[in-house]
């Protein structure tokens, strides 16, 4: 027999009795307040789970996580502004729709604070995010006069604000446990005297029946919701990693254990440009793809994969052996170089990662020491990994200064220019001169292959060349007019400059303030770096030509695009690379590579400048081929121009004389 046919038997005998008795008038009231009551309870217990998790889990939650977003919005906004050191008007539109944001979601996170009033870390958090929106009220009143303080300032305040958020969400959580426990033990004595009392009353059967199915109900929400907001708490919702908020207490309690561990931090190249290009919904999807590669190189070896934030993901390993870490590393890179196809769009990015391992390091340590290192690797180029090393700290803290000072360098002339001369072989004096920028920093020569690559990281790759070539054709239109010399200039660009019509308009202005007869002054684009936008360029080549001034290829013969820039490029002159030349003595192919060189700019009636030309032998060989025209230590090392220009006068007045 079932419980259910049970209980209707029992039921129906009391009900029996009663009638007897002439009392089921008062039985069946007294039975419908009990009812009444039960349902009292097991409602009010239903709504005071329901109000606990609204008002609680899903407002502070929300507007937790969301202020993260709209302090981080902030930051991205002026470290682009800084990078490119001017705030763009869609920036600004930007930085003030998210401080708006922030404005709301601070107050809105106070007033529920107040509402509630049981945590000293909301507090604190607030104070946090009030004081950001102070720094953020103060660059839109100032209209953004200092970016680089406002960046630097801004990026700490957003740090502090990230942890205060991040501590007080790890306090509610603690929380909430103390309140749920309190609410399930006043449940279950609740739900004792309900069983008692339906026990006590057989009539109350089938009504028992439904509220025991309304408490069940309530306690799987009560138990969905819990899992929900616990997922939230310690899982990211776009790619189910665990969040940085799991990843510090992982990485916390092997660090507290003594157990070994390797940390790689992982960082996209080249997802931005995904994002611009395909939108946010295809960077999204390339987020998971890249998030269910870690975790399933990870998982394996009982690690953890992470998402941190945006672009940003970690893994911990349970290893610091250095060959299984490298091996993972190289597992990482080539699964992330995959594509993910996106409405029939093959999308790429690759990775850069930093690997620390120290079994003495406390969290901040291998978080600082894999910091470094990810910042080596990306320094480095994409698709790298970099093991930390005391040495490592050491050249990139040399680094981030350099990158500190270069502004003011360029500024104050610290950053110079030296002249390589460029010899006519027939009479072996000099025709122009290579302006080559040198830093003179704490009394020293910085060299050249330090220095520029941290121009171009930190953006200032644009206002070197610009003022490399303002000062080179003023020096050059001075001399020359002194003493009556007709000496050229050549100025080295990336081939980046030539996306932009404003730089043909740099052209013209440094020739017009300088007075230097455009044919004299030389352009020199690197071969070695690919054009992007090939219509942008010959218009831009087309406009420079327009000025009068002459286009050259540097470095031609190594770079990927050599045939590719004389068909698509109107150049003047081509630049032979040293590497075509360094044993042209002893090896027959690099003379047929030249010979074979020299020949199709015969053919397309360029001037040929040859580079690295080191000895006696080959600045001999290469006249013998039919080059007339030649660049290297032979001729003379990159000086400080005024000692190079007295050198090429004294050679042309030693040639004019032996003339007459």
């Amino acid at each position: 027999m079932r419980w259910t046919d049970a209980i209707t038997s029992v039921t129906d005998r009391i009900s029996s009795a009663f009638l007897k008795r002439g009392v089921v008038v008062g039985c069946i009231l007294g039975t419908l307040l009990v009812c009444l009551i039960a349902g009292y309870y097991v409602q009010a217990t239903v709504n005071q789970l329901q109000q606990t998790h609204h008002s609680f889990n899903d407002r502070q939650l929300r507007n937790g996580y969301v202020a993260m977003s709209d302090v981080q919005r902030l930051v991205l906004v002026l470290q682009e502004a800084h990078g490119q050191r001017e705030i763009t008007p869609d920036a600004r539109e930007r930085f003030q729709s998210a401080a708006d944001f922030l404005f709301v979601r601070t107050d809105t996170f106070r007033r529920v604070q107040i509402s509630s009033g049981y945590m000293q870390s909301a507090d604190d958090a607030i104070s946090a995010l009030q004081y950001v929106q102070v720094l953020a009220d103060q660059a839109v009143e100032t209209d953004f006069e200092n970016l680089e303080f406002l960046a630097t300032e801004l990026t700490e305040r957003a740090q502090v604000a990230r942890q205060a958020l991040v501590t007080f969400l790890d306090e509610m959580r603690r929380f909430q446990d103390q309140l749920l426990l309190k609410q399930s033990v006043a449940v279950a004595k609740q739900r004792n005297v309900i069983w008692v009392t339906l026990l006590g009353l057989s009539l109350l059967g089938i009504a028992a029946t439904l509220l025991l199915r309304r408490e069940v109900t309530a306690n799987l929400a009560r138990h969905a919701a819990e899992a929900r907001v616990k997922h939230l708490a310690f899982f990211d919702p776009l790619t189910g990693l665990p969040n940085r908020v799991q990843f510090q207490d992982r990485l916390f309690d092997l660090v507290a254990q003594g157990d070994s561990r390797g940390l790689m931090l992982v960082d996209l190249d080249g997802f931005k440009q995904v994002n611009d290009t395909y939108g946010h919904a295809a960077g999204d999807r390339v987020l998971q793809h890249v998030a269910a590669t870690l975790g399933e190189i990870a998982q394996p070896h009982g690690g953890l994969a992470a998402r941190l934030g945006g672009d940003e993901f970690a893994i911990i390993m349970p290893s610091e052996d250095p060959q299984f870490l490298t091996h993972t590393c190289r597992a990482i890179i080539e699964a992330v170089d995959q594509p993910v196809i996106y409405e029939g769009e093959a999308l790429r990015v690759a990775v850069s990662i930093g690997v620390a391992a120290d079994m003495q390091a406390d969290c901040d340590g291998l978080m600082r020491a894999a910091d470094f290192a990810l910042y080596a690797s990306k320094s480095s180029g994409k698709g790298q990994f970099t093991f930390y090393d005391g040495l490592l700290e050491e050249q990139l803290i040399q680094r981030r200064r350099m990158i500190e000072e270069l502004p003011t360098a360029i500024d104050d002339g610290s950053v110079s220019f030296f002249l390589q001369p460029k010899v006519d072989l027939g009479t072996a004096c000099a025709f122009g001169f290579e302006a080559l920028a040198r830093w003179q920093r704490d009394g020293e020569i910085v060299p050249p292959s330090q220095f520029i690559s941290v121009a171009e990281e930190s953006g200032l790759i644009a206002d070197l060349d610009c003022r490399l070539l303002q000062d080179s054709t003023r020096v050059m239109a001075e001399f020359n007019r002194k003493n009556g010399t007709t000496f050229s200039v050549s100025v080295n660009f990336s081939a980046v400059h030539f996306t932009s019509l404003k730089f043909a308009k740099v052209v013209q202005a440094a020739l017009e303030s300088s007075g230097l007869p455009p044919h004299l002054l030389t352009i020199e684009i690197t071969e070695t770096v690919e054009m992007q936008d090939w219509a942008r360029a010959k218009e831009v080549i087309s406009m420079i030509h327009a000025l009068g001034a002459r286009i050259s290829i540097d470095d031609f013969g190594t770079g990927f695009s050599s045939l590719a820039y004389l068909r698509k490029t109107v150049a003047d002159e081509i630049k032979i690379d040293r590497s075509l030349v360094a044993d042209i003595e002893t090896s027959d192919p690099s003379r047929f590579l030249l010979d074979a060189v020299l020949d199709i700019a015969a053919h397309l009636e360029l001037d040929v400048v040859v580079e690295g030309v080191e000895t006696r032998a080959q600045a001999d060989i290469i006249r013998s081929m039919g080059a007339y025209r030649a660049q290297g230590y032979y001729f003379g090392k990159p000086a400080p121009y005024s000692e190079v220009l007295e050198r090429a006068l004294e050679q042309q007045i030693q040639l004019q004389d032996k003339s007459a």
